[in-house]
Parts: C-alpha cells; sequence; structure tokens
C-alpha cells in the first residue's frame, strides 16, 4: 500500500480495463491523520506522467498535506467522458472505484475529496461535481468548457483571456455539438446555482490577472471565483510554459495549483 511519501503509479480494474493513475502521498503522512484528496483530470491527448509534473500539485501537497491522485483516461487519443449524455467509457465509475480504493489503502477525508481538471479533465472534474456531489466537496477547473447540472459544489475556475482551444469567449466545438456559451456566463449560473445573488466584485490583483468574486452566497464565503488571465492562454497558469505559437502565454502572476488549493481547504463538505 502506498503509505509512504512519494509517487507511485498504480492500477484498478474498472468496466473491463486496466485503468493506471499516479498517487502522491505528502511528506509527513502517517496514516492515522484523516488527510484530504485532491483528484486531479488530465486534458484531452495527456496523460497522468505529463500532467502531474506539469500541474505541480504534488509540491503544494508536500507543503499542505494532502494526498493527490492523478488518474488516466483511455482511448487514443486519450479523452474523459465528461459529458452526462454521451456513451463510451463510464469515468464516473471508474472515479467511485478509483476513490473506494484510494479510501481502503489511506486515511482520507470523506469530507475534504476535491476535484481538479485542465481543458478536457476541466470537464470530466465538473461532471464529478454534477453526479457525485455527496463525494466531492469543491471543484477547480482551467481553460474547460462547461456542463449545466444543479448541484450546489463550490467551483474556482481559471481561464485564458486569449485561449486558442476553448475561446472565453464561447464559440463552436466540435466535441461539444454545438455552440458554448462564454465562461463569464457559465460560472455566472454555476453561481446562481450555488444561490450567490449579487453582482460578481471584479479586481486586478497584477497586470495578467482579473479575478471575480460572486457575492451573497448562502453560505457566506466566497464559494464560486473566475480568475481571467489577460492574454492568457489554454494554459495551466503557474505552470512551465509550453509552445505559445500552440497554446498561448502562460502567466506566471498566479500559481492555479497553490490557489485551488486555498479555495479546497476553505470548502469542506459542510462548511
Amino acid at each position: 500500500m502506498p503509505h509512504a511519501a512519494g509517487s507511485a503509479g498504480q492500477s484498478i480494474l474498472s468496466g473491463g480495463l486496466e485503468r493506471s493513475y499516479i498517487v502522491h502521498v505528502p511528506a509527513g503522512y502517517d496514516g492515522l491523520k484523516r488527510t484530504p484528496l485532491v483528484l486531479s483530470f488530465h486534458g484531452y491527448s495527456l496523460n497522468a506522467s505529463f500532467f502531474a509534473p506539469y500541474a505541480n500539485f504534488d509540491a503544494v501537497a508536500d507543503a499542505q498535506g494532502f494526498i493527490v491522485a492523478t488518474p488516466d483516461a483511455v482511448g487514443s487519443p486519450s479523452a474523459w467522458n465528461s459529458r452526462a449524455a454521451s456513451g463510451g467509457t463510464d469515468d464516473v465509475t471508474f472515479v467511485r472505484e478509483l476513490l473506494a480504493k484510494l479510501d481502503g489503502e489511506l486515511c482520507i477525508d470523506p469530507d475534504r475529496i476535491f476535484a481538479a481538471g485542465f481543458s478536457n479533465g476541466g470537464g470530466m472534474a465538473l461532471r464529478t461535481a454534477c453526479d457525485m456531489p455527496q463525494q466531492i466537496a469543491a471543484i477547480g477547473v482551467v481553460g474547460a468548457t462547461y456542463v449545466n447540472c444543479r448541484e450546489q459544489v463550490p467551483l474556482i475556475a481559471f481561464h485564458g483571456l486569449a485561449d486558442p482551444i476553448v475561446p472565453f469567449d464561447g464559440g463552436d466545438l466540435p466535441e461539444r455539438g454545438g455552440p458554448f456559451p462564454s465562461v463569464r456566463r457559465s460560472v455566472s449560473e454555476w453561481a446562481r446555482t450555488l444561490g450567490c445573488d449579487g453582482l460578481p466584485l471584479i479586481a486586478r490583483p497584477s497586470s495578467e490577472v482579473e479575478v471575480s468574486t460572486f457575492q451573497r452566497c448562502p453560505s457566506g464565503v466566497t464559494d464560486v471565483l473566475l480568475y481571467a488571465i489577460i492574454g492568457g492562454g489554454h494554459t495551466w497558469p503557474g505552470a512551465e510554459a509550453l509552445p505559445e505559437y500552440i497554446v498561448g502565454m502562460t502567466t506566471q502572476q498566479v500559481d492555479a495549483s497553490a490557489v485551488m488549493w486555498d479555495f479546497f481547504a476553505a470548502h469542506p463538505h459542510g462548511h
């Protein structure tokens, strides 16, 4: 069992398929104290081996004391089945089975299980919020398109204003089967679902970062945040830059993984 600190590749049989994932146990983990868990979903055509060091939740996990599980999607190219109406691989059941396996091996806090994802993986994080709200306490997404559901799960979102793959202002993606709304509209609708009925408070903490804080949420704390990256591309803020001519600019003015964790830490179940 992966009780020792560090990262290890693991696998589980789900839906007749051997599904792989990387689990990172933080420094200082003793197996006795209930420990938070972050599920980290890679983007379309990527894999866990690339995404774990790219998002670099592991460094935050070691500093803050949480477990990270970075699973692999299946297919060629790899893709999460993030749409509720679509057929194909049952990734929600896979996530449920993965959580059960991790819970049997590690001392996980059931009130502090969170999901994060990039692009198609962000869609998968949203899907877990819609289909597994009793287990997923809060979610964080980067460069995602949004699904609509009525479940009330806190959300922190990041999106580049110059994203060439998933345009901030919406548009038409073949895998969406038609037009999709702007990120601002989608996040606003998520906030309304949570009962936040105030206009967002918009701040500009740095030259490349604009933060919309949705207000008057019933919980009394900030349940929805949108980080719009000015000039940002289809990239994970704070990560090592990918080729700009393909995906656009990567800001270093905010670390999405660290900021997500701060948001998650403030949003356990029943907060």
